[in-house]
């Protein structure tokens, strides 16, 4: 037998929520359903719906055209069930809702009241037994006592006789009256069992599929049957759409900011990006952990030079930040590499120009020769490169407004002493310098070598560069 469950499917606002799938998901076999069937009703264009349901038990899932399927909770349907909307069937309660204690009392006060109930039948039967006795003991005394009329030469023994069956109807009169009075308290005991019962089951409804009692019981008695249910007031609050939804009185979901939760999205960046690029996104994400990659190709750029930006990043406030102003806020942010790469930065507000730290400590060969030859800037179609922190490269070193001067290894020296320089070896071995006077290098250096000769010539020597 099916139940129509039909109505308007609502949001929050009241507006109605159109192409939304319904689907029902049966959890147990009945004579109508088989365990695990799926069926799917979409709402129309008014949030409308209606279908007969088959009568068993089914988890309810909600799901739109760009959404994935969400649970909103599950229905009974029983034979005797009314037609009512979605939202009635998904706030009934049913026999599995009672709390353990609520059903033991309930079977206690069932078996006292049948125990009761018997006990007074058995006193009533005895209490009948004694009464027929009673009454046969009567005729008897009576039909004794023609016999004494009729005969008078045993008047003596028939009085003794008489006497004794006297005693005997007194002592049974006494058993009447005690079994009168066990019949009595049985039917008392019983009266309470059931007084008892009906306080049992005032707590719970006895309407089948719907809430119509408490609810004309008022806001109080609503909030006392959902606290009774251990549900408090997240019973009357939305669910987050997503674990990086921060609306305020939602109820949080598993893994809520990302945090202890299977990932099913990441933040994908094109070859194009720069570290300026994902700066901006940072500005305006809310903290929390992210899956991010950046797709590499010809020409491309990276957001972490040198470094595949694939893994997770996690975004933490340097201060107090509410949704509203968090992309007001300076971050701070920590990436987890695919290749086992530890980086950090922080993001300023106010800027998108960012410095990483590399935090990993398994620095290889590769990692040492990248930092001695990295360069500063653009890398292709430029005549010049610049040398980037960290990297070695070879100079003339010509002193400003001095006579004579020399360099020894550790002196600091401005890049705009520092001039390009390249020696040039012809095919018969001669050799000699090249110097490029219409350039100078960026930043500060530190030099590598030892000139201890006082010279007003250019020096040729190996620096490094520190900022």
């Amino acid at each position: 037998m099916s139940v129509l469950i039909s109505g308007v499917l609502t949001d929050g606002a009241g507006l109605p929520m159109s192409g939304y799938h319904i689907i029902l998901k049966a959890r147990q076999n009945t004579s109508a359903v088989v365990m695990r069937t799926v069926a799917t009703v979409v709402t129309g264009p008014a949030g409308e719906y209606a279908f007969e349901a088959q009568t068993g038990r089914y988890d309810v899932y909600l799901r739109s055209c760009i959404e994935r399927e969400y649970c909103v909770g599950d229905i009974s349907v029983y034979d005797d069930s009314k037609h009512g909307t979605l939202n009635d069937f998904l706030t009934a309660l049913d026999e599995g809702d009672l709390k353990p204690d609520v059903v033991k009392r309930f079977e206690e006060l069932v078996v006292q009241a049948q125990q009761s109930a018997e006990a007074a039948a058995e006193s009533e039967r005895q209490a009948g037994q004694h009464a027929e006795a009673a009454a046969l003991i009567k005729e008897q005394v009576e039909t004794l006592a023609d016999n004494v009329q009729q005969n008078t030469n045993a008047v003596e023994e028939n009085t003794q006789r008489v006497e004794q069956l006297a005693s005997q109807v007194e002592d049974t009169a006494e058993e009447v009256r005690q079994d009168a009075e066990a019949a009595k308290q049985a039917a008392s005991d019983a009266e309470q069992a059931r007084d008892d019962i009906d306080v049992a089951l005032s707590a719970t409804l006895k309407t089948a599929n719907h809430l119509s009692e408490i609810a004309a019981e008022g806001e109080d008695a609503q909030q006392e049957s959902r606290d009774n249910l251990g549900l408090k007031s997240a019973a009357t609050m939305d669910v987050q759409t997503d674990i990086y939804n921060r609306t305020e009185g939602c109820v949080a979901l598993p893994g809520a900011f990302g945090y202890g939760a299977y990932p099913t999205q990441r933040k994908e960046f094109d070859k194009y990006a720069t570290s300026a690029t994902f700066a901006s996104w940072v500005q305006t994400t809310p903290p929390g952990r992210y899956l991010v990659v950046q797709y590499g190709g010809p020409y491309s750029k990276d957001i972490i030079e040198g470094v595949v930006f694939s893994g997770e990043v996690e975004i933490k406030m340097l201060e107090t930040a509410t949704h509203e102003n968090q992309n007001r806020r300076d971050k701070f942010v920590i990436f987890n590499g695919v290749n086992q790469d530890v980086y950090c930065c922080e993001v300023r507000a106010d800027s998108t120009n960012i410095r990483w730290t590399c935090l990993s400590q398994n620095l290889t060969a590769i990692d040492g020769a990248r930092w001695l030859y990295n360069i500063a800037g653009p890398w292709y179609d430029v005549p010049f490169r610049d040398v980037a922190v960290g990297g070695l490269t070879q100079a003339a070193y010509r002193a400003a407004n001095t006579d004579e001067y020399t360099i020894k290894r550790g002196d600091s020296v401005s890049g705009s002493t520092l001039i390009p320089c390249a020696v040039i070896v012809s095919n018969d071995g001669a050799p000699r310098y090249v110097l490029d006077t219409g350039r100078h290098f960026s930043g500060a250096y530190v030099s590598l070598g030892n000139s201890t000769q006082a010279t007003s010539d250019f020096i040729f020597g190996l620096f490094v560069r520190v900022s």
